[in-house]
């Protein structure tokens, strides 16, 4: 199953961990590269740097072929 995570915060991390000793096709979007490639190295996971509310983000984490889209992303007036 394809799975796409936008947020890699606590929860999307937390997640994407989970899931991908599942041995899922997990993609973890999220602005934060540095992030993404501790986890990357990590885990089997693939990531994709860019903003999860962005059109063009989706796109490139090719999100129209995800089996399973999950939204881990903070609410800003809630942080």
């Amino acid at each position: 199953m394809r799975i796409v995570i936008a947020g890699a915060g606590e929860v999307g991390t937390h997640l994407a961990k989970l899931l991908s000793h599942e041995k899922q096709d997990i993609v973890l979007i999220d602005e934060k590269e540095e992030r993404l490639n501790t986890l990357a190295s990590n885990f089997d996971l693939m990531t994709v740097t860019a903003s999860p509310t962005s059109i063009e983000g989706l796109k490139n984490a090719k999100t129209e072929n995800a089996d399973l889209y999950l939204g881990a992303t903070a609410i800003p007036s809630a942080a």
